[in-house]
């Protein structure tokens, strides 16, 4: 069989995986680590006391840009990755 097939096996499998996650639990909250975190701390010792502040605390839409900036620089990465893959068999077979 092709490769492209088990990638499309494998993606599929993803999905129903993450779909079914959604669908069996639908009042779940999919919340991050952090969140859970520091929620977690306050149960333990309500009297924690953080060891340092933040000196800037960039607002919502930088973090936004941030967040969007590292998917993008990760996309290039792998799309590099897997282009060079592409090359190199192309060329061992051409």
């Amino acid at each position: 069989m092709k490769r492209s097939y088990y990638y499309f096996l494998g993606l599929l499998a993803v999905g129903a995986i993450l779909v079914s996650a959604v669908m069996l639990n639908p009042n779940s909250d999919f919340s991050g680590s952090d969140d859970g975190g520091g929620d977690v701390i306050g149960d333990v010792d309500p009297n924690y006391e953080p060891w340092f502040d933040n000196i800037w605390e960039p607002s919502g839409e930088l973090q936004t840009l941030f967040f969007s900036l590292q998917a993008a620089i990760g996309a290039l990465i792998i799309g590099y990755f897997l282009g060079s893959n592409k090359v190199r068999k192309e060329r061992r077979e051409g």
